[in-house]
C-alpha cells in the first residue's frame, strides 16, 4: 500500500521507436487459359532478396528511483528526457538537498506531512533538490505530458516566484496517480499554460537571481527541480518526492544509453 504524499508547495496556477520496418512483395502472376488454348505462364524475374535493416539498438533498463513507483518496468516506454543539458553533462552542482528521495528525511521550514509512516505526522521542510543554474539555461520536459505556469509559486509570506509543472500523461505512481515535474525560480516561459509536450519540448529558461523575473525566495541562480505525486498535482500541498537520486540516475542513463534512447 503506498503511503500517504502530502507536502507543501504554495503556488497558484496561472492556470525506436522501430519506425515499422516496411516489406514490400512482389507478386508473381500465371496467366490464365483463354478460349480454350493454353498459354504458357509468364513470371517476372525473381527479385533479388534484400538486406535485412539493421536491428536498432536497445535501450537499456534504467531504475527510476521514485518514490512510491515500481510498477514501471520498461523506461524506455517513457522516451525520458533530461531537464536541462545534454547527456553526457553532468546534472549540475547540488547546492540544497531538501529530504531523502524515499521521503525519510526533511529539512526544516514548510509544513508538510510524513510521507514513510502513513500517520500524517506533520514535520517541516519538503522533498526537492535545488541545482546551480546559470540564470537562462533551456529547461526541457522530462516525460511528455501538459505544461502548467505558476506565477505565485512561494514560501508563505514570501516573494512571488515563478514555476513550471509538467503533468506526465505515461508515467504514474503504484496507486495511478499523476506524476509530475516542478520547475522552479524560472525566468522565462516558453509555451503557453496549458500547452501538451513531448518529452524533451522546451518549456522555460531558469532564473533565481534576485534581479531576475520570478526568482521568488531564491538569492542565486538555480532550479529548484521536484517531483509531486498526488491525484491534484496543481494543488497547494500535493505531494512531493525528493528527486535526487532519480536525477542521478537519469545522467548516468543518458551519458551510456545509445543516442536513440535520448
Amino acid at each position: 500500500m503506498k503511503l500517504t504524499k502530502v507536502a507543501a508547495i504554495t503556488g497558484g496556477i496561472a492556470l525506436g521507436a522501430l519506425a515499422g520496418a516496411t516489406f514490400q512483395f512482389n507478386s508473381v502472376s500465371a496467366a490464365v487459359p483463354v478460349g480454350g488454348h493454353s498459354s504458357v505462364a509468364v513470371s517476372s524475374p525473381a527479385a533479388r532478396p534484400t538486406a535485412s535493416p539493421s536491428p536498432s539498438p536497445s535501450c537499456p533498463p534504467m531504475t527510476l528511483a521514485i518514490a512510491f513507483t515500481s510498477n514501471v518496468t520498461d523506461t524506455s516506454a517513457l522516451h525520458l528526457h533530461l531537464p536541462w543539458g545534454r547527456p553526457g553533462d553532468r546534472e549540475g552542482r547540488m547546492v540544497e538537498d531538501y529530504g531523502a528521495y524515499n521521503g525519510v528525511s526533511i529539512r526544516e521550514q514548510l509544513p508538510v506531512h510524513d510521507v514513510t509512516t502513513g500517520t500524517l505526522r506533520e514535520l517541516f521542510g519538503h522533498n526537492a533538490i535545488d541545482i546551480v543554474l546559470d540564470s537562462g539555461t533551456p529547461l526541457f520536459a522530462v516525460t511528455s505530458g501538459t505544461a502548467y505556469r505558476m506565477t505565485n509559486w512561494t514560501i508563505p509570506g514570501g516573494p512571488q516566484g515563478y514555476a513550471v509543472v509538467v503533468v506526465s500523461d505515461v508515467l504514474k505512481d503504484d496507486q495511478g496517480d499523476a506524476i509530475a515535474f516542478l520547475y522552479g525560480h524560472v525566468r522565462e516561459f516558453d509555451l503557453p499554460n496549458g500547452q501538451h509536450v513531448e518529452a524533451g519540448a522546451l518549456i522555460a529558461k531558469s532564473g533565481g537571481d534576485p534581479d531576475d523575473p520570478g526568482a521568488g525566495f531564491s538569492d542565486m541562480a538555480n532550479v529548484h527541480f521536484e517531483v509531486i505525486e498526488s491525484p491534484h498535482p496543481l494543488l497547494a500541498h500535493a505531494g512531493t518526492v525528493n528527486p535526487h537520486q532519480f536525477l542521478e540516475n537519469l545522467y548516468a542513463y543518458a551519458a551510456q544509453a545509445p543516442s536513440i534512447c535520448f
